[in-house]
């Protein structure tokens, strides 16, 4: 057991303070340092920096990247499972199946070309489309090269004007820049953030925000295979990028290349074969577990958490050991002081969606937080307030002007409120800020325009609550060594108290007011 006492004193200080990078930021307008605090809340029962350090280290010792259905990913779910267990929840496994999709990118593809006359020439092979087509078996896939031009229309264009024989003998190449290619815009924010006002923000191209799905839906079935161009950020900021995920098993290989091998492919349009090779394994019938943890408490009324355990690096997959430091701090509680039941929901399924819904190789239902909504309904009907929980500990990288480099910032934390309710939802993520040191957070409200990762489901229900979503550029990249360099365990710990101190107030505050249907005084929040 883990020392309680003394959360705050100087061991903590020294420890938090050693996170690398953190001492340029800037002088801060706000410290959120009043002396309040939530009621209810005991700092001395959350877990401490060190245990999270610990567990994202474990997290990263299961395998740096944990794709559904591999072993690697198996290992992370039978742990949460044992520590749910030893914490006296009631663990449930809702198992599910799929074809799994693993590559290596270094081992398993590669891109050449042969100009009419020239001896051919290897390109720079950045990344792979997840789940597209493997040649493993069959050979690697030649054909000429086909410029389509910039973005998924210009492909749909080529698609229409081109014969169909020669679409059958070519391979397509789309420049994807990310103004263009991106699947994200900017969030619309409401006013406050933590802290206020937050660090400039970021300018320049996001590796998180590519797309690519409409061109593969495009192409498939019609030509060799196909190959996209980052053209606006550099190779080494896009390497690795597992994306666009969640897509269904593909019919046609895919790889994606940089901007220097963008400019070559386009000059050779029509005067050159391109060999690609994509040696994806798949595993028919793998297994992937959702985890489903309850502890009861004096009503069967509940407050929710959710994340995801399946991805391609410890940042995606750690909101499981935030949600495992939630559980932790309620299960330290006496039962008699936990007025409402927590269910806390670990599924798989995020990073393959489409497969683990395919009917013929997979389960033929949602994963994920849907699927896990689906199996239990009557569980449902009893939500009163839910936390999910994303992406944490990240620091930030910039992939401006062609570079890949560390600014030294935390990365920026999206925390999304069900809107029905955002009001009373915003008042407790400000409250749950008080007390906390503002320069290891970088945290807005969202109103609209973001993806609505995996309290989505919750929040389309009507369900009061909030998800925080880190973001750093990295947050698709399936590096083979992983990105726990790149996590700070003292952002995590400004995170998991923050999301403790709400799910506290979730537990106390009325029905009624949760659901923003009447007030919520200083007295509800702080006693």
């Amino acid at each position: 057991m883990e020392p309680h006492s003394g959360r705050h004193n100087a061991s903590r200080r020294a420890v938090l303070g050693a996170a690398a990078g953190l001492s340029c930021l800037p002088t801060l307008a706000r410290a959120a340092a009043s002396g309040r605090q939530v009621k209810g809340f005991e700092p001395s029962l959350v877990p401490l920096p060190e245990t999270l350090g610990h567990w994202l280290q474990q997290l990263h010792g299961f395998g740096p990247i944990r794709f559904t259905g591999t072993p690697q990913a198996r290992r992370f779910e039978e742990f949460l499972a044992r520590r749910f267990t030893a914490l006296e929840f009631q663990v449930q496994i809702d198992k599910y199946r799929l074809m799994a999709w693993e590559c290596d990118l270094a081992r398993d593809c590669a891109i050449t070309v042969t100009e009419d006359g020239k001896p051919p020439k290897t390109l720079d092979v950045v990344a792979y489309y997840p789940f597209a087509a493997t040649t493993r078996g069959k050979g690697p896939v030649t054909g000429r090269v086909l410029y389509a031009g910039v973005g998924d229309e210009a492909v749909k264009a080529l698609m229409a004007k081109t014969p169909a024989a020669e679409l059958a003998k070519s391979i397509v190449v789309v420049d994807m820049p990310l103004a263009n290619g991106g699947a994200r815009g900017f969030p619309k924010l409401f006013p406050g953030t933590f802290p206020d006002p937050l660090p400039a923000a970021y300018n320049g191209p996001n590796p998180a925000s590519q797309g690519g799905r409409p061109s593969m839906e495009a192409v498939e079935d019609k030509c060799q295979a196909l190959v996209l161009c980052y053209t606006d950020v550099s190779n080494e900021a896009a390497r690795y990028n597992w994306l666009p995920f969640s897509d269904k098993h593909r019919r046609a290989p895919a790889l994606w290349v940089g901007a220097e091998d963008s400019r070559y492919l386009a000059r050779v349009s029509g005067k050159a074969s391109l060999t690609l090779r994509c040696d994806a394994t798949l595993t028919p019938d793998a297994r992937a577990d959702t985890v489903v943890a309850t502890l009861p408490g004096a009503s069967d009324e509940v407050v929710f958490l959710t994340t995801q355990t399946d991805g391609p690096n410890e940042c995606n997959e750690n909101g499981g050991l935030g949600v495992l430091a939630l559980a932790t701090y309620a299960a330290r509680l006496p039962r008699s002081r936990r007025r409402r039941t927590l269910v806390c929901s670990l599924p798989t399924g995020h990073y393959a969606a489409g497969a683990v819904a395919d009917k013929e190789t997979g389960s033929g239902r949602p994963a994920g937080t849907r699927g896990v909504m689906n199996q239990h309904p009557e569980m449902v009907k009893k939500i009163v307030g839910h936390l999910s929980l994303e992406q944490m500990a990240a620091m930030e990288w910039s992939a401006a002007d062609m570079k890949w480099a560390p600014t030294g910032l935390p990365a920026p934390e999206m925390w999304l409120p069900t809107s029905t309710d955002a009001p009373a939802m915003n008042r407790i993520f400000h409250a749950a800020t008080v007390g906390e040191n503002p320069k290891y957070s970088r945290s807005a409200l969202v109103e609209s325009g973001f993806a609505p990762g995996e309290g989505g489901a919750p929040r389309a229900a009507g369900i009061p609550g909030l998800g925080l979503m880190g973001a750093p550029q990295y947050f698709f990249r399936a590096d083979p060594m992983g990105v726990i360099r790149k996590l700070s365990p003292r952002v995590m710990a400004n995170q998991v108290d923050i999301a403790t101190k709400m799910m506290v107030l979730m537990d106390q505050l009325s029905v009624d007011q949760l659901y923003g249907r009447a007030p919520i005084t200083d007295a509800d929040l702080f006693g």
